[in-house]
């Protein structure tokens, strides 16, 4: 009896071991399962978390630019035409210089003095010529 009541003492603690072995193979082993699963979840989240942050980095951006480039677009349209305005100008007056130019040239070696054109311009030039 008493060798035999050992044996089935050691054949049971053996048979707890085995079984305390097991199920802490089956808790480790859903443990290491949940970890991996908060992992891949975690790994996901900081991916589209970068992806959304990226989105509005990249959206700012180009409304920033668009706004640049709407300002430079603005100040090169009113410097073009600001330009277009004075050489307008200038051209007028280099115009009219011209045109008196070439009329008191005429009359300088034609030696006909003519009174008629000399108002076209806006230049009132009051000339009496006496003959005698």
């Amino acid at each position: 009896g008493h060798r035999w009541e050992k044996t089935i003492f050691n054949i049971q603690f053996a048979a707890i071991t085995i079984q305390k072995w097991w199920r802490g193979t089956l808790v480790r082993r859903s443990l290491q399962h949940a970890i991996v699963c908060a992992w891949l979840v975690q790994k996901w989240w900081r991916m589209i978390s970068f992806r959304r942050r990226e989105e509005k980095r990249a959206m700012a951006l180009s409304t920033y630019i668009w706004s640049e480039k709407a300002s430079v677009l603005l100040q090169s349209m009113f410097k073009m035409w600001l330009m277009r305005t004075r050489y307008k100008k200038y051209q007028r007056a280099a115009q009219i210089i011209q045109s008196n130019w070439r009329h008191h040239s005429f009359q300088k070696t034609s030696g006909a003095y003519s009174l008629s054109n000399l108002n076209q311009d806006g230049i009132d030039l009051n000339i009496e010529i006496v003959v005698e």
